[in-house]
Parts: C-alpha cells; sequence; structure tokens
C-alpha cells in the first residue's frame, strides 16, 4: 500500500532510503582502535579520515533506514531541524531504529517552516516584545484560524515545535526558550488501587483546552476513545452463526477465532508463525486443555508495548490452525512468500519461519518487529485484513462492533 504524500511537502521533505553509517565517528589525525580509512565525498580536495564506527553497529545496524531530511525554501538543507531530527533516534538501540515518528515530527516541522516562509518570519527571531509577534505565538494563531484542525492534533503541532526549539536553544542558538513557549511545572496526583503518586508534568500557553473525557460506565473499559464490553453469549453466538456463513474464508474465519479464544490482539493473532503450531502437540496439552504460546520479544509474535504475553490456545483451535497450515492454500501462499523474500529482498527464509496467515498474493497482513525488512520498509502493513473483517460483521446486521485494535466488543 503505498504512503500517503503531502503535495505541499514535494522537494521538501525528502526520505533517505539509507542513511549509512550514521552514527560513526570521524577522526582527522590519528586512526583510533578499530577504526577503518574513509574519504570525504563532495569535497573540493579529495581527503581521507578515519571512521569508526558506532559501538555495537555491525552489517546493517549501524544504518538508518527512511530517514527524512527538510529543504528550506532556497534549496538548502533546514541544518538545525534535521540534526533535531537524527537526535531522535541517536540513541535508540541500533536495531531496530524504526523511524515512523521521526517522519511524523518532520512533516510538521515542515509544515512550521512553510508558515514561517510564507509569513516572511524568521523563525530564529524571538525579538518581539509582545508574544503575538514572536513566530511560534503567530503559528499556532494560524492553527487556530485557519489550519482546521483539531485542538489536540493542534497540540501535536505546538510540541513538536517547542520540542525543536528546546533543542535548538542547547545545541545551536542562543534563543531564550521562555519567550518560545509559557511553561508552567505543575504536580498531579495519580491515585492506585491502594496509593497515591505525584508526578510533575508541563503545562505550555500554546496548547488547546481539549474537553475531559467522561466516566468510564460500570461494566466497560476504554481503549481506543471507545467505550467497550465483552460480547454476551448471545452475541458471541451471532458472531460465531456470522463467520461460517459461506462468504467468509476458511483463513478469515480463523483470524476471528483466534482472536476471541485467545484476547490477543491483532498484531499478535497476524504475526503468528507456522514454527509456532509445533508445539501442539499431545505432551503439551495443559490440563486445561490448553496449547501454551509464548508471545512478545524474542518470540516473533508482536504484543503492544512489547509485553511479554501467554495465549491459551485451545484444543480444538490449534487443531484447526494445524490442518489450515498444511493446506494446499496456505502452502502456496507460503511458497510465494519465501520466494520473494528471497528473490527481490535476498533474504532466506525457512517455510516455518512464515507467517501463518498470508494474503493471496503471499503478502503479510502485519510486519513484525523482527522481521528481516522492518527497518527497509517505509509503509509496514498493519493489519487492513481486520477493516475486511469488520465490514462483513458489521453486514451480518449483529449486535457487535469491532473497535480500532482488532478486539470484538458488545455494542447494545
Amino acid at each position: 500500500m503505498a504512503s500517503y504524500e503531502n503535495p505541499a511537502h514535494a522537494n521538501r521533505l525528502v526520505v533517505i532510503p539509507r542513511l549509512a553509517n550514521a552514527f560513526a565517528e570521524l577522526h582527522v589525525t590519528d586512526c583510533p582502535e578499530g577504526g577503518v580509512v574513509a574519504s570525504i565525498s563532495g569535497s573540493e580536495t579529495e581527503r581521507n579520515v578515519f571512521q569508526l564506527d558506532e559501538i555495537g553497529a555491525t552489517g546493517n545496524t549501524g544504518h538508518v533506514f527512511n530517514f527524512p531530511f527538510i529543504f528550506k525554501e532556497n534549496g538548502l538543507p533546514w541544518t538545525e531541524a534535521n540534526s533535531y531530527l537524527l537526535s531522535l533516534i541517536e540513541n535508540k538501540h541500533s536495531k531496530p531504529r524504526p523511524t515512523d515518528d521521526v517522519r511524523r515530527k518532520a512533516s510538521k516541522l515542515l509544515d512550521y517552516l512553510l508558515f514561517c516562509e510564507k509569513s516572511n518570519i524568521d523563525w530564529k527571531d524571538f525579538s518581539g516584545r509582545r508574544p503575538s509577534l514572536r513566530p511560534t505565538y503567530r503559528y499556532y494563531r494560524h492553527l487556530i484560524d485557519s489550519s482546521g484542525r483539531s485542538g489536540a492534533v493542534i497540540n501535536q503541532y505546538t510540541g513538536v515545535v517547542y520540542d525543536f526549539y528546546r533543542y535548538v536553544c542547547n545545541k545551536w542558538h542562543k534563543i531564550d526558550i521562555s519567550r518560545v513557549d509559557t511553561v508552567k511545572k505543575l504536580k498531579v496526583m495519580l491515585q492506585h488501587v491502594s496509593s497515591y503518586k505525584s508526578i510533575e508534568v508541563e503545562k505550555r500557553a500554546l496548547t488547546r483546552r481539549i474537553a475531559p473525557s467522561s466516566p468510564i460506565p460500570i461494566g466497560f473499559v476504554r481503549d481506543g476513545g471507545e467505550n467497550l464490553r465483552p460480547l454476551t453469549n448471545s452475541q458471541l453466538s451471532e458472531v460465531l452463526d456470522s463467520i461460517y456463513l459461506p462468504n467468509w474464508t476458511a483463513q478469515e474465519r480463523l483470524i476471528v477465532l483466534t482472536s476471541l479464544m485467545t484476547g490477543a490482539r491483532k498484531q499478535s493473532v497476524l504475526t503468528l508463525r507456522v514454527r509456532h503450531l509445533e508445539s501442539f502437540v499431545e505432551a503439551n496439552l495443559r490440563s486445561d486443555g490448553t496449547y501454551l504460546i509464548n508471545a512478545g520479544p524474542g518470540t516473533g509474535i508482536d504484543t503492544k508495548f512489547d509485553k511479554e504475553q501467554r495465549l491459551y490456545v485451545p484444543r480444538q483451535l490449534g487443531d484447526d490452525l494445524k490442518l489450515w497450515a498444511t493446506s494446499p492454500s496456505a502452502v502456496k501462499r507460503r511458497k510465494v512468500f519465501v520466494d520473494r523474500m528471497l528473490v527481490i529482498e535476498n533474504k532466506v527464509m525457512e517455510e516455518r519461519d512464515a507467517y501463518l496467515f498470508l494474503s493471496d498474493q503471499g503478502n503479510c497482513y502485519y510486519m513484525a518487529e523482527d522481521d528481516p525488512r522492518y527497518e527497509l520498509v517505509k509503509s509496514r502493513p498493519s493489519g487492513q485484513v481486520t477493516e475486511t473483517i469488520k465490514r462483513k460483521l458489521l453486514r451480518s446486521g449483529g449486535c457487535f462492533k469491532l473497535c480500532v485494535n482488532g478486539h470484538l466488543a458488545g455494542d447494545c
């Protein structure tokens, strides 16, 4: 699926496919232990320097993939912003080092720069005596009056701009950060089950007031902004009746059943691998009639916030999953997937490591963090198949809904 592109950002925000050895050190006079000779490209006179790679970087782990790079109106790089963006990933673990969030922040920074250029504003000039004359305050007013964005989104934009200025004040220019935005420190009390905890938060002046969340009704949980509760027995029956209609494929049915019977989110269900089914044998059957699968870091199954989880798979579901994995349709899709990895991606993958659920074209529905392509792909699949499943469930007329994370929930 092609990623969204903002026409206003064309030629101004460029995504560099690979930023090689982004955090390697360059030494001019002496070669440090472990350093290698390198040359500086684009200089008037060719000159050799000594490159010392980032600690722990081997192979591709020292590279940054799909890094955003901002240009000013005159065609020159916006050095301060690009330096800031690079700093956001500098101290992250070298593998994986995704740049999704950095690209989103780059887009917001460019929006701010475009406003300054269009309004003939020097983004570094905070000499205005009144706040309303300063760049950030003028941008804030522009977002309110002309952008059409919600208060929450406006706060995201001004937050990125403020964090950028904090970096600039520390690393680049002598700008009084108090003139960029007025920030108050507040203490907030959080109530736990048996105690209270005090935390300190910052409140910026350039933010919109957001309506407080309504109380969560008894028996419900809030997820993705929605009030959800478990399915009743009658609603569960409606779901099961719906997924066995003729217009449902075996794979779609198994995706829903796996989520229903294990409680797993879509990223966990759609990153199951064939090898996870190898433990579904009589010797591993628990006393409650389930098989145990460990999910989370190091298992190949993604979880929310990379938390370790245990998935308990009922025996009947386990048998159905094994039957699907050996079916001609699943085997054919898996072969296409593995062959494509070898031919196009030049990655060798055993069939047992392939995803259990694949599309007709042999594509994965969700890309796991340990997928060898994870850092290289700009727009990774993130479970769009659940939208198809949602539409089918809603068309059946059942009294339930599928929320944004893929969980089924009662709606009546």
